[in-house]
């Protein structure tokens, strides 16, 4: 059938040279006459004398009162139309022009807009992602060329202390007593130093474990006066110990006294006269240690970033890194507990305290030095570190636990002593020389089925985790408590016996 003028006229002028398929609509809007080829559209021809909401059910809500446009509409799978709805003076018409080329390209320009502006956003994401990661790079670089600035500077005077009285305690021109006491007090501020920037260290990298003990209010308060007193006293300042009853608390003892001491640590270096007092009371379910000086206290500009590193008072000349409080915070969040400045003002001083929540800890047999022995008679351990020292040191730390001591500074000699000899536990260095341990660990159990345990300075819980998948039986941190590694080998024979 002939396509009608109109329709010709509508094409040329509307959508001219792309497929098309027409129907003629009588009044009652139904299938009249058909104009063009439906296959190429991918559809059926309506039939003749149906409504054309049958063909096409979009048409439901159209009121065909007017002339009405329905554009982009997917008319089968690969097919996509402009409809087209139109009136003369005497015949209606509804006209389907193929728009599946243009809509196509269409289709891919936007998604290659969308994909363009989604590559322009990640870029832009990358370039601020790049840029903290930058300023962090920068920050971190500054902060570890100010802490080796810090510890060339701090560690240098302690060290002057330690090498000059010992070689005046060597040519005999000191009061003994008087030069290992100046000695020891320079030797213990080094080892606060080296832990600080060790746990400095642990706290970037979130390496910090919590170990809960027990341990008796006086013993803590006591190790803690040994430490802190000396400073104290070269100020003439006083020190008070606060607590009600000598109770037994379970805390994370190395931490908490970390803490603690750097506390009044602070304390001292910021009080020139008066008064620092440590206080022990349970809240709420916590134990609850204050620190309280009449010291210098902080300005409120200050106490805002009190606790980030690097940090110091501007009015004090006391020497020191800036890190004690940040790592202390650290270190209290890392055990679960909280640090906060409760109060500071330059006429009454400062007051921090330290909330630990109560925790239950699963009790373990404490052995007497007695029962030590008794357990302990006629065993034997091998002990593997490269330094001849430690060696000694541990040697010193079982000598009167009954236990036959075999030491070994390397893997060759520990796998002879260990073929020649009947062993029940092993304590091993990580690190030796070249060599790492876990290499031997299963060489070594299958030699003798023992336990083995490791020494680190630096244990975290994953570390732990990773080393005990690897055969080791327990994990114990450098420096050694020499009551821990006792109890840890007694427990450990205990157990193979």
């Amino acid at each position: 059938m002939m396509i009608p003028e109109v329709v010709k006229h509508f094409l040329i002028k509307h959508k001219k040279g792309q497929g098309f398929y027409c129907v003629e609509l009588d009044e009652k809007f139904n299938a009249k006459h058909c104009f063009g080829e439906a296959k190429e559209l991918g559809i059926s021809p309506p039939r003749l004398g149906n409504p054309i909401v049958d063909f096409l059910p979009v048409l439901l809500t159209e009121s065909f009162d007017k002339d009405f446009e329905i554009p982009f509409y997917n008319i089968s799978d690969n097919h996509v139309c402009h409809v087209y709805f139109t009136r003369t003076s005497d015949r209606i018409f509804l006209i389907l022009v193929d728009k599946s080329e243009i809509f196509h390209i269409t289709k891919k320009y936007q998604q290659f807009a969308h994909d363009d502006n989604i590559s322009k956003n990640m870029f832009k994401r990358l370039s601020e992602d790049l840029a903290i990661t930058q300023a962090q790079l920068k920050k971190s670089n500054q902060e570890k060329a100010t802490l080796i600035a810090m510890l060339s500077h701090e560690l240098g005077t302690p060290l002057t202390s330690i090498l000059g009285y010992s070689e005046l305690l060597m040519n005999e021109d000191i009061n003994i007593k008087k030069g290992l006491t100046i000695i020891n007090r320079n030797a213990v501020y080094l080892k606060q130093m080296i832990e600080n920037t060790l746990i400095f260290g642990r706290t970037e990298a979130g390496g910090i474990q919590k170990q809960l003990e027990k341990v008796s209010l006086n013993t803590l308060f006591s190790t803690i006066k040994s430490i802190v007193l000396p400073l104290a006293e070269a100020k003439s300042l006083k020190i008070q110990f606060d607590f009600t009853d000598n109770e037994v608390i379970n805390i994370d003892i190395t931490r908490t006294k970390q803490i603690l001491i750097n506390l009044l640590n602070n304390a001292v270096k910021y009080t020139d006269e008066g008064f620092i007092e440590l206080k022990f009371t349970i809240k709420n379910n916590s134990y609850v240690f204050s620190v309280i000086d009449s010291g210098i206290g902080i300005s409120k500009s200050q106490q805002i970033n009190i606790f980030s590193p690097w940090e110091r008072i501007e009015e004090s000349t006391a020497k020191g890194a800036g890190i004690g409080l940040f790592i202390s915070q650290k270190l209290a969040e890392a055990i679960g507990a909280k640090l906060s400045l409760k109060y500071s003002s330059k006429e009454f001083g400062s007051i921090f305290q330290l909330t630990v929540p109560i925790q239950k800890l699963t009790n373990l047999k404490v052995y007497s030095p007695a029962e030590t022995k008794k357990i302990c008679q006629g065993k034997s351990i091998l002990i593997i570190d490269d330094d001849p020292d430690i060696l000694e040191l541990i040697d010193a730390f079982l000598y009167s636990s009954g236990l036959k001591i075999y030491t070994a500074q390397d893997m060759i000699i520990a796998e002879k002593l260990l073929k020649e000899n009947g062993i029940d536990i092993i304590l091993t260095d990580y690190y030796l020389g070249n060599v790492k341990s876990d290499s031997y660990v299963k060489k070594f159990k299958s030699m003798q089925n023992v336990p083995m345990i490791l020494m680190t300075a630096l244990p975290s819980s994953e570390i732990n985790i990773q080393y005990k998948a690897q055969g080791f039986d327990a994990v114990l941190p450098k420096p050694l408590n020499s009551k821990k590694l006792i109890q840890t080998i007694v427990q450990f024979i205990t157990k193979k016996s």
